[in-house]
């Protein structure tokens, strides 16, 4: 038989492998909420039950031989064990039967996806979730911990008087454990379950009683617990914050405009004597100085020193003195979620045919954008969008013009 030629194999689509992983999502997530399904013990157990109901089912003279529809414990099984019997629903006494024991020495996990454990179970970042108030639109974060990974023992035991059923039971359990692991659907994980060993506790009492099989099959899950106790959901970060400190009183006012990174601005009311504007704290990234919302020249109008929190200017302003800078301690632009983020400023210029323009890159936050070096303010000039690399201005500007966008992205 010869082997396909690479043009003959069949390779997933990018778009088969996403609908795969919301596939995977939505059952992770059937509780409606945005946040993974819980997954405790009982759980676990649960999952176990439907994995031996599933693959466990064996005829013996026509009928199938039933499985206890619940987990016991050691205690219970002993119950069991001493009479051969149990009870099913409709209070029936019945041999040959299938019980399950869940061992309650529970251990420490070696589940392989997590064998890479996050110290002191810190939460990451699981999703961002778009909020609405009715007047403000948001977004929270969601974080969990990692997972913890827990070993259950269970034990699968087959009693019957027949040699051929307890054949065919250990072919079937044999066949599935044929690489010694299966897999069972818990709250939509894959959980994988090992065959240890297997043990023959068949009794003799006198080789003229009845005989019975009794027939062991030793498990562990190598399962783990989410608990939707630990879940936290904080508000991002979505919105400019002003700060204003001056070096003596005067007369300002506050502006906002929406950012996905702590960008600040800073207002003053220059009066003609001051030279030095201290915003309190300092600055990581100094984006402009503007006054009367012309953007001023670093080095030549006004001076800032790195790492400080004072802009001084050459000659005392006379009006409004706006400092929009970065808070952060480097020069190194990151978003609520620590990717890293890269600045870039495109001109433009407006020749009366269209009142959008389309960046080369996906905007993540706005600078500034201004019009003939005059600084126009977000929601009052322009607006982001209809696509997420353009803006476009409320009213035209005067024809021609110098447009400069200034972005993160």
């Amino acid at each position: 038989m010869a082997y396909p030629r690479k043009t003959d194999l069949k390779i997933y689509e990018e778009k088969e492998l996403l609908d795969r992983r919301q596939e995977l999502l939505n059952k992770i997530t059937e509780a409606d909420t945005y946040l993974p399904d819980a997954v405790l013990h009982d759980d676990l157990d649960l999952g176990m039950m439907e994995f031996v109901k599933k693959n466990f089912q064996i005829n013996s003279d026509g009928s199938t031989i039933p499985i206890i529809p619940r987990i016991l414990t050691v205690q219970r099984w002993g119950e069991v064990a001493n009479s051969w019997t149990f009870s099913d629903d409709d209070g029936n006494m019945k041999v040959p039967f299938i019980g399950v024991v869940r061992r309650p020495d529970v251990q420490p996990g070696t589940n392989p996806s997590l064998m890479r454990t996050i110290p002191d179970r810190k939460e990451f970042h699981y999703a961002t979730v778009q909020t609405w108030d009715g007047t403000r639109k948001g977004a929270d974060v969601y974080k969990i911990p990692q997972p913890v990974p827990i070993d259950i023992g269970f034990e699968v035991t087959i009693v019957c008087q027949k040699f051929r059923d307890l054949n065919r039971f250990n072919k079937i359990v044999l066949q599935k454990f044929s690489s010694r692991q299966a897999y069972t659907m818990v709250k939509g994980h894959y959980v994988p379950i090992i065959l240890e060993t297997i043990n023959d506790s068949s009794p003799i009492d006198s080789l003229d009683s009845r005989r019975y099989y009794v027939q062991t099959y030793n498990f562990l899950m190598l399962g783990f617990l989410i608990d939707p106790e630990e879940f936290e959901v904080k508000p991002a970060i979505n919105r400019l914050f002003l700060l204003t400190e001056f070096l003596r009183t005067k007369n300002y006012s506050k502006k906002s405009i929406y950012s996905n990174i702590e960008i600040k601005v800073v207002l003053f009311e220059g009066d003609g004597i001051q030279t030095d504007f201290s915003v309190g704290e300092s600055i990581g990234v100094l984006f402009f100085a503007a006054i009367n919302g012309l953007i001023q020249d670093k080095d030549v109008d006004y001076y800032w020193l790195g790492g400080t929190s004072r802009v001084s200017f050459v000659s005392p302003p006379i009006g409004q003195v706006m400092v929009v800078y970065y808070a952060g301690k480097s020069n190194v632009f990151k978003d609520s979620y620590g990717n890293l983020l890269a600045m870039e400023v495109e001109n433009f210029m407006y020749d009366g045919t269209s009142e959008t323009f389309t960046v080369n890159n996906v905007i993540n936050s706005m600078v500034y954008v201004t019009i003939n070096g005059l600084v126009d303010i977000n929601g009052d000039g322009y607006t982001l969008g209809p696509d997420l690399n353009q803006i476009t201005f409320n009213t035209s500007p005067v024809n021609p013009s110098r447009i400069s966008i200034c972005y993160l992205y």
